[in-house]
């Protein structure tokens, strides 16, 4: 298990109802990362870490973010607005949040029995142990 696997499988550890927690880098989509209870499978995790990578970097944001600067008058300069993402699915909750400057993101999954400043409070508690680990 690698460091980054290890900072993951304690915030599952620390949270009520944590599920999942893992880390995408968001210029390959590559799973960094993880630590799961719920034994999903890698070709599970996988899909998860490229559904994320579309919610920062999709192609429908892209189109979004250039339209916002067009709007506002700024040139192109390729940055990203999406810092931070919560949904609410049937049965869990999803945190996720950019981390290294933007080149990677943290998720979590919880039940949705977990408090959510809880959920998000643990999940930012443990930035500072990976971002060092981040390519």
């Amino acid at each position: 298990m690698g460091k980054i696997d290890d900072s993951c499988k304690n915030v599952i550890d620390n949270v009520d109802g944590g599920v999942a927690c893992g880390v995408v880098d968001l210029s390959t989509g590559m799973l960094l990362g993880i630590h799961n209870s719920a034994s999903y499978t890698q070709t599970l995790n996988e899909i998860v870490a490229a559904a994320t990578m579309d919610l920062f970097r999709g192609s429908s944001v892209d189109k979004i973010e250039k339209m916002v600067r067009q709007h506002r008058g700024m040139p192109e300069d390729g940055m990203h607005y999406f810092q931070e993402i919560h949904i609410t699915s049937q049965h869990n909750f999803h945190f996720a949040k950019t981390i290294a400057g933007g080149k990677a993101v943290i998720m979590l999954v919880t039940k949705k029995t977990t408090n959510i400043g809880m959920g998000w409070a643990q999940l930012k508690s443990v930035i500072p142990e990976i971002e060092p680990l981040v390519p």
